[in-house]
């Protein structure tokens, strides 16, 4: 990590205050993690009901991850990874079960890679929905948009693949 880099890392942590949603920020010349505190009463049961602050937080990571994507100059990425984090977000945020979601953002060679883990065990699927209904779209957006997705085995994480353009690598 540069001395820049580790700058902007001790401010952003600085102001974190002990209430703030916001658990971890870290950054490197590879990796983004953002630890986010969700208000919404997460568990089993409790399906698509999200508190205004946990609809704040698409907005905020997409926000986050375009400046992560300027630093690491892959800003022909923005538009899809912003699609991709606002996507995978909302649906962590508005069915997952644990108290905390995760988003990690990290760069190989080749590709971008989008990891959200919300602590639900239920894996997502991907839906077909119909013209008059207003949810059910995000996981076929990131299909459309993502070189791959996937869930892990545990299903707690959901994550997608976007290829970096040869002039960026």
């Amino acid at each position: 990590m540069t001395a820049t880099a580790n700058g902007r890392a001790a401010r952003a942590e600085q102001r974190l205050s002990s209430t703030s949603p916001v658990l971890r920020l870290g950054t490197t010349d590879r990796a983004m993690e953002l630890c986010i505190s969700r208000s919404s009463r997460p568990g089993p049961g409790v399906d698509g009901e999200m508190s205004a602050e946990d609809r704040l937080w698409p907005g905020r990571v997409r926000r986050i991850g375009r400046e992560q994507l300027r630093r690491w100059k892959l800003d022909d990425l923005g538009e899809p990874a912003e699609l991709c984090l606002s996507e995978l977000v909302t649906n962590a945020m508005r069915y997952g079960q644990g108290p905390v979601v995760g988003v990690r953002l990290y760069r190989t060679a080749s590709h971008l890679v989008i990891e959200v883990a919300d602590g639900s065990p239920d894996r997502p699927v991907l839906g077909i929905a119909g013209s008059d209904e207003e949810n059910g779209r995000g996981l076929a957006l990131v299909d459309a948009v993502a070189e791959s997705w996937g869930v892990t085995e545990d299903g707690t994480c959901t994550w997608c693949r976007l290829s970096v353009p040869e002039d960026q690598r």
